[in-house]
């Protein structure tokens, strides 16, 4: 028997079929992409398209949560912000030194005019930052996120390398920094701070994409970075389901230094990717790096609390100093004080010192208004005898106009007050009725006891 010819209608059913299996095998294929992090082949398109290279290394996100000593935050409800932070330096963001900072689920860093000044807008502008805005911030990748349905959190950690030693994490960054921008560059304070997992608004369960990624600000006081990492793979947004596509990396000081990213002017393709493209100002997948201050000028919490450091307890040094006259008393009247001959050059006021210090070295400092009125009296570690003859080149009151007139913080004032105690006139005694030479030689000899 010869072979029998397959029916027309077997025929057609066979290629029906592998036809229907082709096309599901493209569909699981193309979800399996939607839903993975991007593959090598997405990152060459993207790369083709945007000129970009889809050879360069990746930057690898800081450890971070609980096994690198993070603290984690995260409320469930649509948005929130993490406590504020009070870099004791401050930190340097554009012409201004600012005194406080927080974030937001939202991937901002706000910095309030005041602690009750909370930013309440979760979407950024379409047009990105203009330099006018009234609220100073970082935009690390602001858009609206959804904390509320369980996934995600957020985490941060604060190093403070005022005079200890530095944490890895800081030493890379400083490493970055020299390296990028090609500056010499020591931390004294630094916060890293990751976003773990963070859904779009409105998170549906079950949640499959989300974002990761970090940023770290860090300062010595003068100058002032931000470093941005997007984990490589890990910023799955799906934009074609935003109800907006306006993401917004970059800054704003408040103060006219701002910028937007450029990444950000790209379709919604590439700037919802930013983990695979190469950051500013490095030669990595994924990291960004933005210098803050627009300005460089002197920082003097920074002197204050350099000086602070080298302060031992006054307890160690003030005892039996002399109190200081109620009101400034005529000079032949008041043989155990001394006169300053100048004064401070920007008030007009008058300065008395004992004519000898204490046995350990020590002496006060009063001084008066041009109405003859006590204004400020300070204990003073060490005694010159100098100083009623150029109380404009004393460094004692340098070091208090650093602390308390020109660091503009009252704590660095409080502190300041801890290592020069306030004294008053209280248990002041008028010199008893002898001769000048007397009173002064005695007064001496107590001092030299």
């Amino acid at each position: 028997m010869g072979t029998r010819s397959p029916r027309p209608w077997a025929v057609l059913g066979g290629w029906l079929w592998l036809l229907h299996a082709l096309r599901s095998d493209t569909r699981a294929a193309l979800e399996q992409e939607r839903t993975a992090s991007v593959s090598a082949g997405t990152r060459e398109a993207i790369a083709r398209g945007t000129g970009q290279s889809a050879t360069l290394t990746a930057v690898p996100l800081y450890p971070y949560g609980a096994k690198a000593n993070d603290k984690q935050y995260v409320e469930r409800r649509a948005d929130f912000n993490s406590p504020v932070f009070k870099p004791e330096i401050g930190f340097p963001f554009g012409k201004t030194l600012r005194d406080s900072l927080y974030f937001t689920d939202n991937g901002q860093i706000v910095f309030p005019a005041s602690d009750s000044d909370l930013f309440p807008s979760p979407n950024p502008p379409p047009g990105g930052f203009s330099g006018r805005e009234k609220t100073p911030m970082v935009a690390v990748f602001w858009d609206n996120a959804d904390f509320s349905q369980g996934d995600g959190a957020t985490f941060y950690q604060e190093f403070v390398t005022l005079d200890s030693a530095e944490h890895p994490v800081v030493r890379d960054v400083e490493a970055k920094i020299r390296r990028y921008l090609k500056t010499s560059y020591s931390a004294k304070w630094t916060l890293k701070i990751t976003w773990e997992k963070a859904p779009a608004y409105p998170a549906r369960q079950p949640v499959s994409r989300t974002n990761t990624y970090q940023a770290v600000l860090t300062t010595d006081g003068v100058k002032s970075y931000g470093l941005i990492l997007y984990q490589d793979g890990g910023m799955q947004w799906d934009y074609t389901r935003l109800g907006a596509t306006n993401v917004l990396m970059g800054y704003s000081s408040g103060d006219g230094f701002y910028r937007n990213d450029d990444l950000t002017r790209r379709p919604p393709a590439a700037k919802y990717r930013p983990d695979q493209f190469r950051g500013y100002n490095t030669d990595l997948r994924g990291l960004w790096l933005y210098g803050l201050a627009s300005q460089e000028r002197v920082n003097y919490r920074v002197q204050c609390l350099a000086w602070l450091s080298t302060q031992q307890d006054p307890a160690g040094w003030n005892k039996d100093l002399p109190s200081c006259p109620c009101s400034l008393p005529p000079a032949a009247s008041e043989p155990r004080y001394r006169r300053s001959r100048g004064g401070l050059a920007d008030a007009q006021v008058t300065l008395l010192y004992p004519v000898s210090p204490n046995r350990y070295g020590a002496g006060v400092r009063c001084l008066y208004n041009s109405r003859n009125e006590l204004v400020d009296g300070r204990q003073e570690r060490s005694w010159k005898a100098w100083r009623h003859v150029a109380s404009y080149r004393d460094p004692e009151l340098k070091f208090q106009a650093w602390c308390c007139r020109l660091a503009g913080s009252p704590q660095l004032c409080a502190k300041y007050s801890q290592k020069r105690p306030k004294t008053s006139c209280a248990g002041y005694r008028q010199p008893r009725p002898t001769s000048s030479s007397e009173e002064a030689e005695s007064y001496s000899e107590e001092g030299r006891d």
